[in-house]
């Protein structure tokens, strides 16, 4: 399942089609933009009460923000992603 995840969202990213961090994915979640999100398994307990909040799909990544953060080819820990519709 998690290479499944990452795979999707390596496509998603070479097509510019998430949403990284919180917020972001927050505001894109309010605008309906939206498909599903993925948060790392070290996501703190305030940013999983937000998240648990909305309805929509939620995969929790079984790597830390480092491990999601390689998988998205990026420099900088990711906690949470969107993927957009």
């Amino acid at each position: 399942m998690e290479k499944e995840i990452a795979k999707k969202i390596q496509e998603k990213i070479k097509s510019n089609k998430v949403f990284i961090g919180l917020n972001s994915t927050l505001r894109a979640y309010k605008e309906g933009d939206i498909s599903f999100i993925v948060y790392a398994s070290n996501a703190s307990d305030v940013i999983l009460e937000k998240l648990n909040s909305l309805d929509t799909e939620k995969y929790k990544y079984d790597g830390d923000s480092d491990a999601l953060s390689i998988a998205c080819g990026k420099s900088f820990g990711i906690t949470v992603l969107g993927i957009k519709k």
